[in-house]
């Protein structure tokens, strides 16, 4: 993308002036000349405000940027050069820095650094940067720029998220929508219903809503409840692989497609995934061209048993009328007062109307500027949210030039482009960032954080490569409509028209993919470069003129293999993202690329990484996971001395190289994996070394190395994964099939060395095989020990008896304990064994889950609470989800557990069980499947949900006069039982147009006819407002209103 020149010299100002004071520079002789650059340069920012302004009239003003731009980008390399030389100048001068008895022989590498002559060429390169620079400020006359003063970088401000949030608000999209998802639902369901297959369509122009339209279509109460598939949503786009999409689909269709991989077999898949009795409801988002439903999707649909309902959203009506859609629906503008309205309610609360109505003359003089459009309305929301609320702040936002800005694509004019210009410089360079991410593509906090810091966008002083300062930039975005809200795992989206105006912006030093890659002129070179899946990656790479002049290069899932001469000219590079292609030998030569601070590897077939890795003096991120050929690394890692991440998880290497104690500014480290009788591989111990850490998995633990106690005095660490293995070098008992007495004592005493500091947060313990927890988790004082634990896994824990004391926690808010073998009983030790009845138990937890626990056969809260004798003692009073799992002996629920405020409880295999009573009287869903003795279910009036599932010996259901959703299966029943015959005689009386009850069978065929008419349970059915029966191959969708009524039996 395009340098943010503002942005870049200001950071790059504020570098050199530390940087002169450095020794290093004394060494280098070429402080005086450093001091000449910065002055130039802070001369040079005070024209960068006309220049920008200019730029889009004069093609020589956006020349001398360029040139300027390439000046800048020669000096930050200059500068990298210098601190690497200057450092290893002071290294040589002190050699007893050198420490490390393993440290690998990198003299020849450096020689060239050590010499006068490079010293000199340096001190040269300088002047020729000094020179550049006065030669372009005297340049300002001809260009006729003016000065103005030197803009500070602003704070980014996070805004009241009522302000900003969109996704689930319905007031922000205008009344039209309302209605028209509406109608639209009506159709979709309404008419012409015995039609297997129909598709519907949504035109209209780039930002006018189609997405959101649609989105409320496919949320729809009536759509969730009609299909009996869930909806399956494609974001189709420009470019798409017809094989990826047929798969996607089968997948949200719960379809299988392993052994599928031609486009005609997908198709049978696909065709077959959507079984007699099924309907689906398909939205193909974004549709550019008619094929992807005339060449892909119409025959299998078409063909298969089900019945398919299909809404595409197109900027083309053309495209719709060559899929003869059934209806189109087309988007118009927003009424003037319709966008007033969803701007005011983006700006102002209810209480705040009489200021509204103040600046409501200048507002719809915004909103006509908007055109109609609602990403238009809200990219200028979210600049109006930065500014002061008055009649001046809000005309010189009117009256503002880059309105008017005529060079521009017409849909990138006006709000759109305001918005960007509007942003603080640092955050425009990592908003262009984006450009080189396809469309629809998941975009992650933590992974561009990586990529800011590597390509200087953040500053040292911000570094700290958590997701922090990423996700505040991506908040700030996202308040700004510039973001899609984050959906599931935190990551975002992008509006392809904002995404369009990331990739013009920066077209000049950015390229996604382009076949064409422009760079014909040496006035501007490629600094950015994406082959990310593509399939001629070499070619475009090759086809870029200069490969010297490239910053990044992200080619993950592509076809390119990196040799030694092509890697040697990439020398420029910052960031390289290889991962997931089919490279095996990485090339001597990636000890070349000095300014490299990103390196991924994952999942690639590289055998060995070259002991010149050592010499990446930059590198901050290392991602080496996930490499199933390496088995060793290079004893060069240690030199890396700047890494911040190393990533080595599912990589079978049997050793970490001696010395990862030298790498102090470690923060992430997953994968270290301790060797026990390696002389020449890192121990515990020298992990106490890396204050910074913060997150870090431990692998093969299973006996001492020392005395030393580790991680306790580690400040930073906040996730710990420790994960046991059995030691095979003590003898196991009955040919390695059970754990020795040994074995269990030598894990035992290691577990009491590792002890987490209290900045702990997510901790897990996978595969401990002790016979006791160590002693400082079962002692009482736990909550001291770690008492900013919020997360807590156990899995497989295969030897101990009983579980150690949690309750009092005071932040722990998510408990997983799974595969713990010989737990028999779950008592009141559970919560300390000095509990009294001032104390609260667990008293934040909200999910707790109990899994594999197959000779479990008691769990109780003890006599205190399950008598209530004090009502001061309260038990999970956070608790929202309880999810009971394989338990076969356990044979009743806790007593006392209604006390909680449970909102959802599953319980699967519990044999044993044989009523589930005395539930939380806030529970919602019920969950219960193969309860093979399960009797009785008494439910509290609040429950919404229940699915029960091969629960043969149930008879007695009571209290569902609030049930929403009921999902029945038992496919061995020849009728229905009798609590459920009674549930629908109940719901029959009730005359309730507004009832959306559901009701979902799986049962015999002969159960299936007894439903349908004329059947012994018709009567019954015909009053429940939506009824989908599944007998094997046949089935029943039947619904209420609008009637539907169809069988293949």
């Amino acid at each position: 993308m395009a340098m943010i020149l503002d942005a870049f010299m200001s950071k790059f100002s504020d570098l050199l002036a530390d940087f002169v004071k450095e020794k290093v520079i004394m060494q280098l002789g070429v402080k005086d000349e450093l001091h000449t650059l910065g002055r130039r340069m802070r001369r040079i920012q005070c024209l960068l405000n006309d220049a920008e302004k200019k730029k889009f009239d004069d093609s020589s003003t956006e020349l001398w940027l360029s040139e300027l731009k390439d000046v800048m980008y020669d000096a930050e390399d200059i500068i990298d050069l210098c601190r690497i030389e200057g450092t290893q100048l002071l290294a040589d001068q002190n050699p007893e820095s050198r420490t490390s008895s393993v440290r690998c022989d990198f003299s020849s590498a450096f020689s060239c650094f050590t010499s006068v002559p490079l010293r000199h060429e340096i001190g040269n390169r300088i002047k020729d940067i000094n020179e550049r620079l006065k030669q372009i400020y005297e340049d300002r006359e001809r260009f006729k720029l003016e000065k103005s003063m030197i803009s500070k970088t602003p704070q980014i401000t996070l805004v009241d998220s009522r302000q900003t949030s969109s996704m689930n608000d319905p007031f922000v999209v205008g009344r039209e929508v309302e209605v028209a998802a509406n109608s639209l639902v009506d159709r979709l369901l309404g008419e012409k219903v015995d039609e297997k297959c129909r598709l519907f369509a949504v035109t209209g122009m780039g930002g006018i809503g189609k997405t959101t339209l649609a989105q409320r279509i496919i949320n729809h109460p009536k759509i969730k409840n009609f299909f009996n598939l869930d909806p399956v949503w494609v974001c189709v786009s420009q470019t798409y692989s017809e094989i990826e999409l047929l798969k996607l689909v089968i997948r949200k269709a719960k379809g299988s497609c392993v052994d599928s991989n031609t486009k005609s077999e997908l198709q049978t898949v696909l065709s077959d995934s959507i079984a007699s009795g099924q309907s689906l409801f398909l939205v193909l988002d974004d549709v550019w061209r008619a094929d992807v439903w005339v060449e892909l999707f119409r025959v299998p649909l078409y063909n298969s048993k089900g019945s398919v309902r299909i809404l595409i959203t197109t900027r083309d009506e053309n495209v719709a009328k060559e899929m003869q859609a059934a209806y189109t629906h087309p988007v118009t503008h927003l009424s003037e007062e319709s966008s007033w309205d969803m701007l005011r309610r983006r700006l102002f609360s209810e209480e705040e109307e009489e200021l509204a109505n103040g600046l409501k003359e200048l507002g719809l003089k915004l909103v006509n500027k908007c055109k109609g459009l609602p990403l238009a309305i809200k990219v200028t929301a979210g600049v109006l949210l930065r500014k002061p609320r008055t009649k001046q702040a809000w005309t010189n936002f009117l009256n503002d030039n880059a309105w008017s800005i005529s060079k521009l694509p017409e849909e990138l004019r006006g709000a759109l482009y305001l918005s960007f210009e509007d942003l603080p410089s640092h955050l425009k360079q990592c908003f262009l960032y984006f450009s080189l991410y396809p469309e629809d593509a998941r975009l992650d906090p933590f992974e561009f954080a990586q990529f800011w810091v590597a390509e200087g966008f953040i500053t040292k002083q911000q570094d700290s490569l958590t997701k922090d300062l990423a996700e505040e930039y991506f908040n700030e975005l996202i308040n700004r409509n510039l973001l899609l809200p984050k959906e599931s795992w935190g990551e975002c989206k992008m509006h392809d028209l904002v995404r369009s105006l990331a990739i013009f912006l920066s077209k000049e030093e950015a390229s996604f993919g382009d076949s064409s890659v422009r760079n014909s002129t040496a006035a501007v070179k490629l600094r950015r470069l994406s082959v990310a899946k593509h399939k001629a990656a070499v070619e475009k790479l090759d086809s870029v003129a200069d490969h010297g002049a490239l910053r990044t290069l992200l080619a993950a899932r592509s076809d390119l293999l990196l040799d030694d001469e092509r890697l040697r000219r990439l020398s420029h590079l910052r960031v390289l993202d290889i991962s997931w292609t089919q490279i095996q030998v990485l090339p001597d030569s990636i000890g070349n690329l000095m300014h490299l601070r990103y390196l991924n590897l994952n999942y690639t077939n590289i055998t060995t990484i070259p002991e010149s890795i050592g010499q990446l003096t930059n590198l901050q991120c290392l991602y080496i996971s996930n490499c199933e050929n390496l088995g060793q690394l290079p004893c060069g890692i240690t030199q890396l001395h700047n890494l911040r991440l190393l990533d080595i998880d599912e990589t079978p290497v049997i050793s970490i190289p001696k010395g990862i104690k030298k790498l102090e500014h470690l923060k992430y480290l997953r994968g270290f994996v301790v060797a026990n009788n390696e002389s020449s591989s890192s121990k515990l111990e020298e992990l106490n070394c890396l204050k910074q850490i913060r997150m870090l998995t431990i692998e093969n633990l299973n006996r001492l190395q020392s005395e030393t106690i580790v991680l306790r005095k580690l400040p930073n660490l906040s996730n710990l994964l420790l994960k046991f293995s059995v030691d095979k070098t003590i003898p196991c008992e009955e040919q390695e099939l059970v754990v020795s007495e040994e074995q269990q004592l030598a894990v035992e005493e290691l577990f009491d060395k590792i002890i987490p500091p209290e900045s702990l947060e997510k901790f897990a313990i996978d595969g401990f095989f002790g016979r006791r927890f160590p002693n400082w988790m079962v002692s009482s004082s736990i909550e001291i020990c770690v008492p900013n634990l919020t997360e807590l896994i156990f899995v497989g824990i295969t030897s101990c008896t009983q579980l150690p004391s949690l309750a009092q926690l005071p932040e722990l808010r998510q408990l997983y304990i799974e595969c713990a073998t010989k737990v028999k009983k779950i008592g009141p030790e559970f919560f300390g064994s000095d509990v009294n009845s001032t104390r609260i138990a667990f008293p934040k937890l909200e999910h707790l889950q109990i899994s594999d626990f197959p000779e479990l056969e008691e769990w109780s809260f003890g006599t205190e609470v399950e008598q209530n004798t004090s009502p001061r003692l309260k038990l999970l009073p956070c608790l929202q989800e309880l999810n009971i799992h394989d338990c076969p002996l356990l044979k009743q629920l806790p007593k006392g557990l209604e006390y909680s405020p449970m909102k959802r409880l599953s319980i699967f295999d519990a044999s044993s069980l044989k009523s589930v009573d005395n539930l939380p009287a806030e529970i919602e869903e019920l969950t219960l499947y193969g309860c093979d003795n399960l009797e009785k279910v008494c439910c509290p009036p609040t429950l919404k949900t229940l699915f029960v599932q091969e629960c043969k010996a149930l008879a007695y259901v009571e209290k569902l006069d609030s049930l929403q959703k009921l999902s029945f299966t038992d496919l061995s029943m020849d009728s229905l039982p009798e609590w459920l015959l009674k549930l629908l005689r109940q719901r029959g009386l009730q005359n309730d147009s507004n009832d959306d009850f559901l009701l979902y069978l799986r049962c015999s065929k002969e159960v299936l006819q007894g439903c349908l008419k004329g059947g012994i349970y018709w009567d019954l059915i015909q009053h429940i407002p939506h009824v989908s029966v599944y007998g094997g191959r046949y089935h029943l969708r039947y619904s209420k209103q609008p009637y539907v009524y169809e069988t293949n039996l």
